[in-house]
C-alpha cells in the first residue's frame, strides 16, 4: 500500500503539474499580424484578452492607431466586428493561431448619447499638429494643414507682440525663439498655446484627460460666454463635438453642464478601452538622433538641450 501511494502519489503530482502547463498554453494566444510595411508574431495575448487588449498591441507594433484600424480575420478572410472593444477575443471570431490582416481605414469617431444628445469624438491625424487639428475644427470648421500653421502663426505672433506675458522662464526659451520654434509643424502644442488660443478666441477650451478624466479649464478668467472640449489621452488630442440633425455643433455655452457630462464619459469610454499614454513612463525615440526617451520630462529637456523636436512613440 505505502509503495503504491509512493508510486503513484508521485505520478499523480507530475500529472497535476502538466495539467497545470496544458491549461497556460491552452490559455494563450499566438497570432500572426500583417500590416502595410511589415509582420510580426503577437505572443503576449491569452484567452482572457479582449478586441481593446489585441488593438492596443497591434497599434504598438504598426503605429495605426486604435480608431483607424481595419481588421480581417480567418480563411477566407472576414472583417472583425470594432463594435464592442470589451468582447473578448473568441466573441469576435480571433482564435489562436489565425493571421490578422491590418489595415489602415478611416478614422471612426467614438459616440456617446447623454440625455438624448450625441456627442462624438473626431479623429484627427497623429502628425504632432493635432491640437492645432483639433482647435481648427472645433473654432474654424477647419482641421486641415493649413489651418493648422494659421493658429501656430497667431500663438508665435501674440507671443512675439506681448513678451511680458510670456516670459523666457515661463516658455522655457526666449519669446522670439519660442515663436520660431512652436511654427515647425513637428512641434507638439500644448498648454501655453491652449491658453493663448483661448484669449485669441475668447473661448474656454476643455481639456478632458482620458487617464485622470481630470477636466483642465482654459480661459476661465477671461469671462467668455463660450466653450470647447478636445480630449487627451497623453500625446495626442482629438475634438468633441455634438451631432445634431443641423449638423455638428462644437461650440457650447459655458453654462452647459450637460455636454461636460458627456465628455467624461467619452474620456470614461477611452479608459475603459486603455486607450491613454501613461506620460511619465511612455517610451519615446528622438526622430533627429535616435536617442531613447522615457517620458514627457526627457522628452521636453532633450527638446530645449538639442533643439531636436521630432518624437515617436514606441514599445
Amino acid at each position: 500500500k505505502q509503495w503504491y501511494q509512493r508510486k503513484y502519489g508521485e505520478f499523480q503530482t507530475f500529472q497535476h503539474y502538466f495539467k497545470q502547463i496544458n491549461l497556460r498554453l491552452m490559455a494563450s494566444v499566438t497570432l500572426k499580424c500583417t500590416y502595410p510595411g511589415g509582420s510580426t508574431v503577437l505572443r503576449t495575448l491569452t484567452t482572457e484578452s479582449t478586441l481593446s487588449d489585441l488593438q492596443e498591441v497591434i497599434q504598438s507594433v504598426s503605429s495605426i492607431r486604435v480608431g483607424e484600424q481595419k481588421l480581417k480575420s480567418g480563411f477566407p478572410p472576414k472583417l472583425v466586428a470594432l463594435d464592442d472593444s470589451s468582447a473578448v477575443l473568441s466573441a469576435v471570431g480571433v482564435r489562436s493561431g489565425d493571421n490578422i490582416m491590418v489595415e489602415k481605414g478611416e478614422a471612426r469617431t467614438a459616440t456617446v448619447m447623454k440625455q438624448g444628445r450625441t456627442i462624438k469624438r473626431h479623429i484627427v491625424p497623429a502628425n504632432n499638429s493635432c491640437l492645432f487639428a483639433s482647435l481648427g475644427f472645433l473654432l474654424q470648421a477647419d482641421g486641415g494643414d493649413s489651418m493648422a500653421a494659421s493658429l501656430r502663426y497667431v500663438v508665435a505672433s501674440t507671443i512675439v507682440g506681448n513678451p511680458s506675458d510670456y516670459p523666457e522662464v515661463m516658455l522655457g526659451r526666449d519669446p522670439l525663439s519660442y515663436a520660431e520654434w512652436i511654427q515647425k509643424s513637428e512641434v507638439w502644442g500644448g498648454g501655453i498655446e491652449l491658453a493663448v488660443l483661448s484669449k485669441h478666441f475668447t473661448t474656454e477650451i476643455h481639456v478632458v484627460d482620458t487617464q485622470s478624466l481630470r477636466i483642465d479649464k482654459f480661459g476661465q478668467d477671461l469671462q467668455c460666454s463660450d466653450k470647447v472640449y478636445v480630449i487627451y489621452d497623453g500625446i495626442h488630442y482629438d475634438p468633441l463635438y455634438e451631432d445634431t440633425s443641423r449638423g455638428a455643433v462644437t461650440v457650447f455655452s459655458v453654462g452647459d453642464i450637460e455636454i461636460e457630462n458627456a465628455a467624461i464619459l467619452v474620456a470614461s469610454q477611452a479608459k475603459r478601452s486603455h486607450n491613454f499614454t501613461d506620460l511619465a513612463n511612455f517610451t519615446l525615440k528622438c526622430g533627429t538622433c535616435g536617442t531613447g526617451l522615457k517620458g514627457e520630462n526627457d522628452a521636453r529637456d532633450h527638446a530645449k538641450k538639442t533643439g531636436h523636436t521630432n518624437f515617436e512613440e514606441y514599445s
